[in-house]
């Protein structure tokens, strides 16, 4: 059964992650317009009712993807080709067992900082969310989705279109597999602080920046 609301769309769903509650144990699910629903039930079991909507075999997609970026756990999961959930530590156990990954889409992912007390902040969906993760562990692990949708789309192609991708250099060897057409929030890679400006201090982004003024985002 379907725990989201029944009139949206998955490919709305923004992020999801589980909260303490009057209701216990339960996850928060952000859409991706910045409003939220409360479901009584775990991260793990929205996460797999997703992966059963689309067919899609968590076991097989763990072991595919995580021997590409050399993980274990907490692989990001390209789900299809507009929903790639990159999990990030949410929250600390209060009880053995107590999951705490929260799984975020990759495209609705707008920045991560280090806030004023020390703790590390991601920006997706235009609200502010805390995570139990540092800055740098975060960062490798947004690079990880990175790659994962490059090969999804790679392959994705491959399907589609059958194509020779290698590229040769003069002994004939493979070269490379060509350019990464996907346009990502920061670039290249997820190294750059976002927040900082040119002389090394701290700013806003402008209103032209693809990113939201943090000023406009809601804390979670």
């Amino acid at each position: 059964m379907k725990l989201w609301i029944p009139d949206r769309d998955i490919w709305e769903i923004g992020a999801f992650w589980p909260v303490y509650n009057h209701l216990g144990d339960s996850t928060l699910l952000l859409w991706r317009n910045g409003q939220s629903t409360l479901l009584p039930t775990s991260a793990t079991r929205v996460l797999k009712d997703l992966a059963a909507s689309l067919a899609v075999d968590l076991t097989q997609l763990r072991g595919i993807y995580g021997r590409e970026v050399s993980r274990k756990l907490a692989v990001p999961l390209a789900l299809h080709d507009r929903l790639l959930l990159v999990p990030l530590r949410v929250r600390r156990a209060v009880i053995s067992g107590d999951e705490v990954y929260g799984y975020f889409d990759f495209s609705c992912i707008q920045g991560v900082r280090v806030a004023a007390n020390g703790q590390t902040e991601i920006a997706v969906a235009e609200r502010i969310v805390p995570l139990e993760q540092r800055l740098r562990s975060v960062r490798e692990q947004l690079n990880r989705a990175k790659t994962i949708a490059w090969m999804y789309q790679l392959r994705t192609v491959e399907r589609v279109w059958p194509i020779r991708l290698w590229t040769s250099d003069e002994k004939g060897w493979p070269a490379s597999l060509g350019e990464d057409r996907r346009v990502y929030p920061w670039g290249d890679s997820f190294e750059e602080d976002p927040f900082a400006s040119a002389d090394g201090s701290r700013t806003a982004p402008s209103a032209s920046s693809s990113q939201v003024d943090p000023s406009t985002w809601k804390a979670t």
